[in-house]
């Protein structure tokens, strides 16, 4: 008699919580219907022309404008927003051409309180991944980057730099952008035949530079860029730098401290490029021939300090 008690209870029990469970994912299920029929009965421009508005206020803080050739829009399985050799203006009214730009606004991360989208930027074999939500100042967003042309993405361009090259890699950030000290994540990139063309660099002729590869693994730790293995060159390179130490950002990021030991050598064409080199740079050499310096301060307005260790 007791074991047939028991099994009551306990049917009465799981249904109990099923019912609740069911109630809820019908809720949901509800919502999503309700969502779904009122996107569809929106007409295609207003919605087109709300997901063009979104994307073109998260480039605006960066300088860039959003142009294409044309634009469609696809409802079936979620939305895809499509845009058809779309173009990026930076400040400097520098143009990067890219194939295909997608965006895919999430949906169902409404209902948790969060936006979210992914996208993704074509340009022939090269593509960059975003993934992301976003609630209030919050981010969490995943950034993959898939044999990516430095030169025609406009990467070294966006820093004032004439080159080409190749990166690939991934990176993971959360916080706040608009206060970089709040910022978590990491960085692992690939860099390789990196060339930097002859070009004027703060006042100075700076003669033609190649890189055949680096590394670059950053860990961002409470608003701290935590240098874990950041290597860009190798033997008969122009130049072969190793970085330790950190950079604290700050919310504005000019204003963001250094607290860097950068160990380097140069190749004997660059040093031949500046005859004031090789002096400017003896209070740093090491017995081994590379020199190290200590970099700190502002971001904008480092101090150097030769720190050989002899």
């Amino acid at each position: 008699m007791s074991d047939s008690l028991n099994q009551t209870f306990e049917s009465g029990n799981a249904s109990s919580v099923r019912g609740p469970a069911k109630l809820v994912g019908l809720g949901f299920l509800f919502l999503g219907l309700v969502l779904t029929f009122t996107l569809f009965k929106l007409p295609e421009a207003k919605i087109t022309a709300l997901i063009q508005g979104h994307v073109q206020s998260a480039l605006d803080p960066l300088g860039i404008y959003l142009s294409d050739r044309g634009r469609s829009l696809s409802l079936l399985f979620g939305i895809r927003y499509r845009l058809d050799h779309p173009t990026l203006e930076l400040r400097d009214q520098t143009r990067i051409d890219l194939d295909e730009l997608e965006v895919n606004p999430k949906l169902l991360s409404l209902f948790t309180g969060r936006a979210g989208a992914s996208a993704i930027l074509k340009q022939g074999k090269s593509e960059v991944r975003l993934d992301g939500f976003a609630k209030k100042d919050q981010v969490e967003a995943d950034l993959d980057l898939i044999d990516i042309d430095l030169a025609k993405f406009g990467l070294l361009a966006f820093a004032g730099i004439k080159g080409s090259g190749m990166i690939a890699g991934k990176g993971h950030i959360q916080g706040a952008p608009s206060d970089l000290a709040t910022l978590n994540g990491s960085l692992e990139f690939k860099l390789k035949n990196v060339q930097l063309d002859e070009q004027m660099i703060y006042a100075f002729k700076v003669p033609s530079l190649s890189v055949s590869e680096g590394t670059l693994s950053v860990e961002i730790k409470g608003g701290k860029l935590l240098m874990k293995n950041v290597q860009l060159g190798r033997q008969n390179d122009d130049v072969i730098v190793s970085l330790t130490g950190d950079i604290a950002l700050n919310r504005f990021i000019n204003s963001s401290t250094l607290n860097l030991r950068a160990v380097f050598s140069l190749s004997p064409k660059v040093i031949a490029s500046f005859s004031f080199l090789e002096t400017m740079l003896s209070g740093g050499k090491q017995t081994d021939g590379k020199y190290a310096f200590k970099l700190t301060g502002p971001l904008m307005q480092p101090f150097s300090n030769p720190d050989p260790q002899k």
